[in-house]
């Protein structure tokens, strides 16, 4: 991550929360917002997507997005996230199991589309957080 980037240890821990939300721009220039699995690691955050979704014809059409994570043990502590976006084939699924781990499931439970999924990629280039009292 960018020196812009950095998150601050007391928040690092929402990168593993279960779900996000993942906000691009829509065709019409408004928000499209999202609740999405996701993986934090190795300095970028990755999702499993099918190219047939609209958050992720967005994403690529812009090359930017934000993920927003709120902090399950106090909604007023959040994590936002903005970056560039990158995108990996995952033709054999093996970045999608990789991401099932974290949820307990299995490729084979897994009840979305299957052929041509990609694998969307946000390189982080800036990191806010907010917690009542810091406005």
């Amino acid at each position: 991550m960018t020196d812009r980037a950095q998150i601050p240890a007391d928040f690092a821990h929402l990168l593993d929360i279960d779900v996000a939300t993942f906000a691009t721009v829509g065709p019409t220039g408004y928000p499209q917002v999202s609740a999405i699995a996701f993986l934090a690691e190795d300095g970028v955050i990755k999702t499993s997507m099918h190219p047939s979704r609209q958050k992720y014809i967005n994403a690529v059409r812009e090359g930017k997005a934000t993920y927003f994570f709120v902090d399950p043990a106090d909604q007023y502590r959040t994590l936002e996230v903005r970056g560039d976006i990158t995108v990996e084939d995952d033709a054999d699924l093996s970045y999608l199991a990789h991401q099932g781990e974290k949820y307990g499931r299995t490729v084979e439970g897994f009840k979305g589309e299957k052929d041509n999924r990609k694998v969307v990629i946000l390189t982080p280039t800036r990191a806010r957080v907010w917690e009542v009292g810091t406005y």
